[in-house]
């Protein structure tokens, strides 16, 4: 199975909003940048065109209120 350029936008994101997470927990953070920012400038340049305010809102939502559990 091959992955589309959204599929492939929407992990990008998500792996995105984990490191901006894990650099604020460890205080990484250079300059203090956005998450947006962020994502941003760690998107792959050819999946850019995939990137959208309402898919970031929307991959943060489902994130935000989903309860993962470790194993």
């Amino acid at each position: 199975m091959v992955l589309t350029t959204r599929e492939k936008c929407i992990i990008a994101i998500s792996h995105a909003m984990i490191l901006y997470s894990a650099s604020m927990r460890n205080e990484e953070n250079p300059g203090h940048k956005s998450v947006i920012d962020f994502i941003l400038k760690n998107i792959p340049q050819e999946l850019k065109s995939e990137v959208s305010m309402e898919l970031i809102d929307d991959i943060f939502e489902f994130i935000s209120n989903s309860k993962m559990e470790l194993s």
